[in-house]
């Protein structure tokens, strides 16, 4: 494993920023860069439990940190990809040379190879009893020779500029994961009451109406209630497919929540979670109830409507008009 950390550590000048010291180890986790990286909330309800964390600022405070921090993190970015693509057009403008050196390299070892091994022939075997042995007649040798001991590798030449690359696209790929996360998780507002009833056992008292503590209660409440929404229409849209993506999107906001951890909204947005899977639960019972009064059968197709029975007709006496007919044949 100490070899594989080496691999990992570079000593190229475009990363020498410590800044950037954390996103070339070898095990990297946004949330705990994001943890390590700036200081723990302080709440300023008296209400809420005292953080254990010494250096715990306002949220005014770390806003402004979040946003400095933000802001490094799109320059070193922008710079990264610049000189990703200085770099890949330098590459594709010397593609073309490189493969004409290359082929000018394999005629002139393929004019020596038959000058050696036909024209000097004779004269190499004074030298060198058994000539020169090429390189398939060499590979040829080594497949019927004993493999060597895995103590002994072959040796491995990476270029130095691949290492360059691969470095820079690893670094320049966690920071955007670190922005798309922090970007996440500053879109998940989450009610201030909420916090307040799962870090501390006494009730809080309603906001104010027009301050900024109901603004963020109305803004939490709101995002809250489309988050359930979007459970829900994902299983009811599909009923087939629904619960695997549900599943998937309710994953994705337990794993957001550990940016969160150790902080006093830990809890709260753990419980909002697990309340995002009771939802999805109650809907799929819903689409199995569903299912299961769709396939009984009705009692309109089970009950068979009693006919009447046919009155049968009285042929003797004949219909109405036959009998008028015969009071008039009668009376003439």
């Amino acid at each position: 494993m100490a070899v594989a950390e080496e691999k990992t550590v570079s000593r190229s000048s475009h990363v020498a920023d410590p800044a950037l010291a954390p996103f070339l180890e070898s095990k990297f986790d946004p949330a705990e860069y994001l943890n390590a990286t700036l200081p723990a909330l302080s709440l300023s309800s008296a209400s809420a439990r005292p953080l254990k964390s010494a250096n715990a600022v306002p949220i005014a405070d770390l806003s402004s940190q979040t946003q400095d921090l933000l802001s490094q993190l799109n320059a070193h970015t922008t710079r990264l990809s610049a000189i990703l693509t200085q770099l890949t057009d330098d590459i594709l403008r010397s593609g073309a040379r490189l493969a004409y050196e290359v082929e000018v390299l394999r005629g002139e070892t393929i004019s020596l190879t038959e000058t050696l091994t036909t024209d000097l022939k004779d004269d190499v075997d004074k030298f060198l009893p058994g000539g020169i042995k090429l390189p398939t007649e060499q590979k040829d040798e080594e497949t019927k020779s004993p493999a060597p001991s895995p103590s002994h590798p072959p040796p491995d030449s990476t270029p130095e500029y691949i290492s360059d690359l691969r470095t820079l696209t690893t670094v320049r790929t966690r920071l955007e994961t670190v922005i798309k996360v922090f970007g996440e998780a500053m879109h998940w507002t989450l009610s201030p009451s909420e916090i307040s009833l799962t870090s501390s056992l006494i009730s809080v008292s309603a906001p104010e109406p027009g301050s900024d503590h109901a603004s963020q209660e109305q803004k939490g409440k709101e995002f809250a209630a489309a988050l359930r929404s979007e459970i829900a229409d994902l299983i009811t849209g599909d009923p087939e497919g629904g619960r695997e993506k549900a599943e998937v999107r309710i994953q994705a906001l337990r794993d957001l929540a550990m940016v969160w951890k150790g902080t006093a909204e830990e809890k709260a947005r753990g419980k909002f979670v697990e309340g995002l899977v009771r939802v999805a639960e109650e809907k799929m019972r819903e689409i199995e109830k569903e299912r299961e009064r769709s396939k009984r059968p009705g009692r309109s197709g089970s009950v068979k409507t009693a006919q009447a029975p046919a009155v049968p007709q009285q042929r003797s006496g004949g219909g109405f008009l036959e009998n008028l007919q015969r009071i008039r044949g009668f009376v003439e």
